[in-house]
């Protein structure tokens, strides 16, 4: 079978091991001891933070590798990368991607939020929007009939009824 041309290799081998955080006497290592199960099965018998699961995804090329960590309570796929996406958690009720810097967190309910330094925007399941920064307060209607900005001195709003706008 040929590929596409579009189409090119992004990894070229799954590694599954074990990263033990402590030894047998129960001292924190400083670098993990990797192991490699023989029958390919991870069980985990201490707590996370003495041992992991994780698959080392070798990368193709200039590409960094990813690791698949394995937590009882999350998955966690991260790489070394400056740019583009760095880190993925996956939890029940969340999904949260780390890109250029910026916290992407996507709810159980379709609600997204997105962390960018001292600014957060909220797109809520009505499709409504709210963009807080440290100067102002920006909040639309998922059906675009209000909208309003507060600062620290003044109030401005579209409404249904029409434009309102007050100093504090």
């Amino acid at each position: 079978m040929t590929l596409p041309a579009s189409v090119h290799r992004t990894w070229q081998s799954v590694e599954l091991l074990i990263a033990f955080h402590k030894n047998k006497r129960q001292q924190r290592r400083g670098t993990p001891f990797l192991w490699r199960p023989k029958d390919a099965m991870a069980r985990l018998l201490a707590k996370p933070d003495d041992q992991e699961a994780f698959v080392n995804l070798k990368a193709e090329g200039d590409s960094e590798d990813v690791q698949i960590k394995f937590h009882p309570e999350k998955i966690v796929i991260r790489r070394d990368q400056i740019l583009g996406w760095s880190g993925i958690i996956v939890d029940n009720d969340f999904v949260r991607v780390k890109v250029d810097n910026i916290w992407v967190h996507i709810k159980s309910d379709g609600s997204v939020t997105v962390e960018n330094d001292a600014e957060t925007t909220y797109l809520e399941g009505d499709g409504s929007i709210i963009k807080v920064s440290p100067d102002t307060e920006i909040m639309v209607s998922g059906d675009g009939s209000r909208m309003s900005r507060r600062t620290e001195h003044q109030i401005d709003a579209f409404t249904e009824d029409g434009f309102v706008s007050r100093k504090k």
